[in-house]
């Protein structure tokens, strides 16, 4: 039997003692025990000088030993006994674990020992693996195997080591490696550069870093001699052995104390990299918005881009605003300074701060986040603020209702466009005061900008549009003069002109109580109204007794206009069309005389006629037809006869024929079959030829009667 199958089969033995003590202690006879399970990684090594060896790394479902058994000298371990102390090991993943031989074990180099996990299932605490107890036993993997590792020793042999380092941007002067793995401790350290890019020995720019032995990430260097530091200087990150006093660097070059350790090769292990500092781009700009914009901050950490103002001697003073970055580079980071104003020429400190602690709240002076540093200098810069400037195209124009159209406006900053009447003396603008609704505008060139006047201005006034700066509460217009807020940037002057228009409307008949104006030409959007004569050669003002009608700008032809409620014409009465401007609420009529709005361009009077019909009492002609005297129409219609309904009143059609617009002399109406007795009555009335298709549809197609002041035209005669 080879000691390997021996110890198997004790192993086994233990197992079966270990699964019977504990059903033994079972209460609930039912449930099986979990075996524990584990992993281990330990490599060949030297001993450290205290006597101890590394396992990289250990992981448990349970707390459990590791301990350290000889090797028999068939191979295998010597159990149960070990020659370590039996180091507990918590569940879950530890790495670098030092496990420390008993002092009197003595190592020759090259021996070979047993690293093993055991459980802890007798005493909590007491390591009581004996082989005959099934306490402690060895832990097994899924295959059954015991979970070991064999490693060889050595004695005083060359120290070994590895490091794993990058270029980077330094952050508080500290230099990043991301791994260093030693056989025993050791020391990391920084040189730096000679003109030729070796290393300067044997003295060091950082402090010396003492690492433990086995596997370390992220260990980080401090730089303490600037002299050497530069952006994008090289620097040499190199091991070095703790072979004299322990725990204390001695490397001096002569007294052969923490000497560099050296690869396989003969070479120094050492890493040169190129460091960066950190660092802030920005150009002189506008405040915009509150805003302003760094074009580039590159940044080694996460951290916070801070900006100062001047303390007043060209230094960073108190702080105005700040932003987070994220390590890496950060392009066009906007920070908001909050409701300060800048007219120009201030100069402003963008700062870079860290971010320590990591709970994303700016905390400094008090809670941390102190200033980034690149030797013995803060990241910081400067700039000057600029003045905002723009510029405005405006002609002279009609107002297009309430509304002012400005050509171009060019801003170099988000502004406010509004408009100021001239003051009492006509030489400037009348402010703070605007007549206006403020148009807010982006940076750039916008073109056709609408306005929208709040006040009516006179034909010949004189406005101002003016650019103001947008800062302080943003998306409110504040100018008033005194608080500084969305201050004047630049002006231009326009005139308002004249409204223009003009219409051709005749005398003309009525039809369904309305006129109809031939033609209206106007420079701007308007309202067309019907005024009263005033028997004195005029006009009735301001009333009107007609529904407005609303115009665009240009020509409208045969355009209808309708009476107000409970407005009644009279025949041959005068009334006066008028013209006037839309330029207060647009689609409103507003014309009081007095306010302002909407006032008259031009206007001129008509005569009108109301829709008649004239019939005589006549004999039915030979030919079964009636002749009406005259009918006067202002439409295009139809000339109907009733019969008498029996009442007095119209009834059935007999015939109807159709007249044109205008007067229409001896209308004869073929009565078709109908038979008219002497003395019986017939109504003439008056119908509208809509729609216009030439047949007579009513009532099922429209061709309704003619009215006027809501009274239907019709007169009756008698059949002789």
């Amino acid at each position: 039997m080879t000691i390997s199958d021996f110890f198997k089969k004790t192993t086994l033995m233990l197992l079966v003692l270990t699964v019977a003590f504990v059903g033994c202690n079972d209460e609930d006879e039912d449930m099986e025990p979990m075996d524990p399970t584990g992993t281990l990684t330990v490599s060949d090594q030297a001993l450290t000088e205290n006597n101890s060896i590394i396992v990289s790394s250990v992981t448990m479902d349970m707390d459990g030993w590791i301990v350290v058994h000889a090797s028999t000298s068939e191979g295998g371990p010597v159990v149960p006994g070990i020659i370590s102390e039996a180091k507990m090991v918590s569940a879950g993943t530890s790495t670098n674990v030092e496990v420390m031989l008993n002092s009197d074990v003595e190592i020759a180099d090259g021996d070979v020992v047993y690293v093993m996990l055991h459980t802890d299932d007798g005493t909590i605490g007491t390591y009581e693996f004996d082989g005959s107890s099934g306490f402690d036993g060895p832990i097994l993997d899924s295959d059954g195997n015991i979970v070991m590792t064999s490693i060889t020793l050595s004695v005083d042999g060359d120290p070994t080591g590895t490091l794993m380092v990058s270029d980077q941007t330094l952050s508080q002067n500290m230099v990043h490696i991301s791994n260093v793995t030693l056989d025993r401790a050791g020391w990391v350290v920084v040189h730096a550069s000679t003109s030729e890019g070796g290393p300067v020995v044997p003295g060091i720019i950082s402090e010396p870093k003492m690492v433990a032995a086995g596997s370390t990430d992220d260990v980080m260097v401090e730089l303490t001699d600037f002299a050497d530091l530069s952006d994008g200087a090289t620097l040499h990150v190199m091991l070095h052995t703790d072979d004299g006093t322990a725990g204390e660097y001695e490397f001096d070059g002569a007294n052969g104390f923490d000497n560099p350790i050296f690869d396989e090769g003969g070479n120094i292990v050492m890493t040169g990299i190129t460091v960066s500092a950190p660092s802030i781009s920005v150009e002189n700009q506008v405040v915009s918005e509150n805003m302003i914009t760094i074009g580039e901050v590159n940044a080694a950490v996460d951290g916070w881009l801070v900006i100062h103002a001047d303390n007043g001697e060209g230094s960073p003073g108190d702080v105005l605003g700040q932003t987070m970055v994220m390590a890496g580079s950060n392009s066009d980071v906007m920070v908001d300074l909050g409701t300060a104003t800048y007219a120009g020429g201030e100069k402003l400190f963008p700062m870079l701060h860290i971010e320590s602690p990591a709970d994303g709240m700016y905390g400094f002076p008090d809670n941390g986040d102190g200033p980034e540093i690149f030797g013995e200098d803060v990241v910081v810069v400067g700039f000057e603020t600029i003045a905002p400037s723009g510029a405005i195209t405006v002609a002279d124009q009609i107002l297009q209702g309430n509304t002012l159209s400005v050509g171009t406006i060019t801003l170099d900053a988000t502004g406010w466009v509004v408009v100021h009447k001239s003051n009492s003396t006509n030489d400037g603008p009348e402010v703070p005061g605007i007549i206006s609704t403020p148009v807010q505008l982006e940076a750039g060139t916008t073109a056709d900008v609408e306005v929208t006047l709040t006040e009516a201005v006179s034909a010949d006034a004189i406005l101002y549009v003016m650019l103001h700066t947008e800062n302080g509460t943003i998306g409110s217009y504040e100018f008033d003069g005194a608080n500084g807020f969305d201050a004047p940037i630049t002006t231009e002057t326009f005139s308002v002109l004249s409204s223009t228009g003009s219409f051709t409307a005749n005398d003309q008949v009525t039809s369904q109580d309305k006129i109809v104006v031939e033609s209206i030409t106007v420079g701007q959007p308007s309202w067309v109204v019907v005024h009263r004569d005033n028997g004195a050669g005029s006009f009735v003002a301001p009333g009107i007794i007609s529904v407005p009608v609303a115009l665009e700008a240009g020509t409208t032809t045969d355009v209808e206009i309708s009476f107000a409620d409970g407005e009644e014409l009279t025949d041959g009465e005068t009334l006066w069309i008028m013209l006037h401007n839309d330029n207060g609420t647009i689609g409103s009529y507003e014309f009081d005389g007095a306010n302002g709005f909407d006032a008259p361009i031009t206007f001129s009077s008509i005569d009108i006629m109301s829709p008649s019909v004239t019939a005589a009492d006549q004999a039915v002609s030979s030919s079964n037809t009636v002749t009406i005297d005259e009918v006067k129409a202002g439409v295009d219609g139809w000339i109907v006869i009733h019969a008498d309904n029996g009442s007095g009143a119209p009834g059935d059609v007999l015939g109807q024929t159709m007249v044109m617009a205008g007067t229409n002399s001896n209308v004869e109406v073929d009565l078709g079959d109908a038979s008219v007795s002497t003395g019986a009555k017939l109504f003439p009335m008056l119908h509208i030829e809509s729609p216009a298709d030439g047949e007579y549809g009513f009532p099922d197609n429209g061709d309704g009667p003619e009215k006027f002041n809501g009274e239907v035209i019709v007169v009756s005669f008698t059949v002789q």
